[in-house]
């Protein structure tokens, strides 16, 4: 036999040894009671099911009791008990479980007989007779519930077996529980019910679930669709690519296809490419879909672009960077001008050769930018940064200087041309940059930052090719960061932003590729809706589109979501990079605009302050509101925006390192969110480059609001609690007032990341 144990902790206010009886004259007991030191109490229960028989059709298990200390506990009354059998695979249908039995025994309403044995061991008969399926010669599996009391918690137990005790013939063991964990803080804490998914499996059956949707693995992929933080069609978020000895069947997911599984995804019924009318059954499946196709068809793409390396065939380079005084460049001086110089290199690292004057007009270059900012120790300086833009796939209009840049594409960033020139480096003049300002002072002995974002299209022998070319493929290369001083590059510790989130903590939910610290995030799988409404700026990563349907209502078309757009298979992300390279742009500097505020807050709202500070692309605000569901543009029921954050939003240390969630680091040195209070929500600047600053909120007090700010109220729906901002506000928060009123906030006196792991039980 074998036999899975969980193990469950709770704090009891009676003390252990209070708790301890005995029998130690040595004599033995009599039958039935208990013949050593023994415990009614348990800190945590460890149950164990010792074996089953089932005798005129009742089934009957006896389990062991233990707790913390492997004293027997004694004076357990209550439990839940279920058996289920595994139906074998046949004739193309997948193997299943089928429920049997279900009984409850609670105090004073027990359904069968349980018996307490002594010594913690007890037995439970079933009340009645187990389902008319009951094959003995099938698989047999029983799960056991004891619920948690005052004298002790909750705690499982499993046990596979066939009928004679013998070990299973067949298994349907096909997730491994760990892939949930990459997203999910414990398996019990997704719904209910136990804290493996054979729980799942042995209770959503196809002869206890009354609604189709609601059978495994049918409701396993339904609830993820359109929700998961990984492309859809990724099956390998969750399922496995290679055999293993312990997850017998792992693969099934390529060997066994059914109706039922590929239609929890794909639309059967009334999408033409998908009609299947003609196959009833699935026992003619893998005739057309061998393991091969499946899995090619999936996952081909992806796993052709990992082995061949896609992402490395160009990489880009910056030779050098530093900060000149404006005369040296042309310029006004006494300010100060970014001199970025770089290159793009092939496989072997031979410099490409482009148009010095307009490098962009390679036309097998998709996008090319690079992300500029000055200020690292502070989050940086500017908003936005400071762009090169050596071509880009961002919409725009009619071309605005003299042709330099073809109609259509964002205005093209032109090369530095003075000095001497060298054959396939490039170089930029930035600026002018900021370095000092009323917020963090002199800042020009601190350090600036620049990351790189371009996409590329190639043959099928890699050779880069015209983006126009039939049959081409296009990749991104790998993200990578830069820091510079005023003096040239620099990989001194001091110079770089402190380790706060890290891409591998990120990448555990939304996919990491360790070789390169890259997550496989992808801007697309927001900003990919189709709309009527904004053209100009919808379809892009700039806006995110939306219609409304004849009554003004937001369109929230269930299958949109279910099959919206991820990344494209074999194509991740030229943004795979979530930490710093994100605040280059989505700095505290950069005021909401008209992507937030068109139909979600506007001015004169009760609460226009509080929804733009939860909603400001700030990233750090950004993403403790986009995970914690408290943005604007999340209000709406089933929204296209909402993130269904899966693990638990007060664990820190799911995205942190360390103790970097601690707010000394921005009670010392973090810059106010600014606003544009009077910004006009229908503006069509693109980008929005008229905002004004006239409006600013704390730094510490807009972090923690961005998870605070809200809490479900009767119905359930998220809305602003003005105690949380009344509390900030008493300790120096400000929100919403000019620079001259900001105060220095005392948070840290009280949140010391001591009392913040603590409240947040870390």
């Amino acid at each position: 036999m074998k036999y899975a144990v969980n193990r469950w902790s709770a704090t009891l206010a009676t003390a252990m040894l209070l708790g301890l009886t005995g029998c130690q004259d040595g004599k033995d007991g009599a039958p039935g009671e208990d013949g050593g030191v023994v415990s009614p109490v348990a800190e945590a229960l460890t149950v164990a099911i010792t074996g089953t028989q089932v005798v005129e059709g009742r089934l009957a298990i006896e389990f062991d009791a233990r707790n913390e200390l492997d004293l027997p506990v004694i004076k357990i009354d209550g439990l839940k008990v279920q058996a289920v059998q595994l139906q074998p695979y046949a004739e193309g249908e997948r193997s299943q479980w089928q429920v049997l039995g279900y009984d409850k025994c609670l105090p004073g309403n027990c359904a069968g007989s349980l018996e307490e044995l002594g010594d913690g061991q007890y037995r439970y008969t079933f009340a009645g007779a187990l389902d008319g399926l009951y094959n003995s010669e099938f698989p047999q599996r029983v799960l056991l519930t004891v619920p948690a009391t005052s004298r002790y918690p909750e705690a499982t137990a499993r046990l596979d077996a066939m009928a004679d005790g013998a070990e299973p013939t067949q298994t349907r063991d096909i997730i491994d529980d760990a892939r949930c964990l990459n997203c999910h803080e414990s398996i019990d804490a997704i719904v209910h019910g136990g804290d493996e998914t054979a729980s799942c499996a042995s209770c959503h059956t196809g002869n206890k679930m009354s609604d189709a949707d609601k059978v495994w693995p049918v409701l396993a992929h339904q609830v993820h669709i359109g929700l998961s933080s990984r492309p859809v069609g990724n099956c390998s978020s969750c399922h496995e690519t290679e055999a293993r000895t312990d997850l017998a069947q792992a693969l099934n997911w390529q060997t066994v296809p059914t109706r039922e599984t590929c239609e929890s995804c794909h639309d059967l019924a009334s999408n033409p490419i998908y009609d299947h009318a003609g196959q009833p059954t699935n026992e003619n499946c893998v005739e057309c879909h061998s393991a091969e196709s499946i899995n090619d068809a999936h996952l081909g793409g992806y796993q052709k672009a990992q082995a061949e390396d896609q992402r490395g065939i160009v990489t880009v380079d910056v030779e050098s960077a530093k900060l000149v005084d404006g005369a040296e460049v042309g310029e006004a001086a006494g300010e100060h001008y970014a001199m970025i110089s770089l290159s793009l290199r092939d496989r072997a690292g031979e410099r490409l050769i482009l148009d010095a004057a307009n490098p962009g007009n390679a036309s097998w270059i998709k996008n090319l930018q690079m992300y500029v900012n000055w200020g690292a120790s502070v989050d940086f300086t500017n908003s936005r940064g400071y762009s090169i833009f050596v071509k880009s796939n961002k919409k725009h209009g009619e071309s605005i200087d003299g042709g330099y840049t073809p109609d259509g594409e964002r205005p093209r960033t032109k090369p530095y041309l003075g000095g001497e020139q060298q054959a396939g480096v490039y170089v930029y003049k930035l600026g002018p940059i900021v370095t000092e300002d009323a917020i963090s002072g002199d800042l020009l002995n601190d350090s600036g930052f620049i990351t790189n974002r371009l996409i590329y299209c190639f043959d099928p022998e890699q050779n880069l090719v015209d983006c126009d070319t039939a049959g081409h493929a296009k990749n991104a290369a790998y993200n990578a960061r830069w820091y510079f001083t005023k003096d040239g590059l620099t990989d001194a510790d001091a110079h770089a932003r402190p380790v706060i989130v890290s891409n591998a903590k990120c990448g555990s939910c939304h996919g990491y590729d360790e070789a390169s610290d890259n997550t496989e995030l992808s801007c697309r799988n927001c900003h990919s809706r189709k709309t009527e409404m904004n053209k100009a700026l919808a379809d892009t990563t700039c806006f995110s589109g939306h219609d409304d349907d004849e009554l003004g209502e937001h369109l929230l078309p269930r299958m949109e979501r279910a099959m919206a757009v991820r990344s494209q298979s074999g194509f991740v992300s030229s943004t795979a990079d979530a930490v710093d390279p994100c605040l280059a742009c989505h700095n505290p500097n950069t005021p909401p605009t008209q992507a937030i505020r068109e139909l979600h807050t506007q001015a004169g709202d009760k609460y226009f302050v509080e929804e733009l500070t939860v909603t400001h692309p700030d990233h750090k605000v950004w993403m403790h509101s986009l995970h914690a569901n408290q943005r604007a543009t999340q209000a709406m029921e089933n929204g296209v925006r909402n993130v269904e954050y899966p693990a638990d939003l007060a664990n820190c240390s799911r995205c942190h390192e360390g103790d970097s969630f601690g707010v000394d680091r921005l009670s010392q040195v973090g810059r106010p969110l600014a606003l544009d209070l009077d910004y006009n929500p229908d503006s069509q600047a693109h980008p929005a480059t008229d905002i004004s600053v006239d409006a600013y909120v704390s730094p510490v007090s807009a972090t923690c609001y961005a998870c605070h700010a809200k809490k479900p109220n009767a119905q359930g729906q998220l809305e602003i609690v003005p105690a949380v901002r009344a509390h900030m506000e008493q300790h120096g928060g400000r929100f919403g007032v000019p620079l001259a009123q900001l105060e220095v906030e005392s948070c840290a006196v009280c949140h010391s990341v001591d009392n913040l792991k603590q409240a947040h039980k870390l």
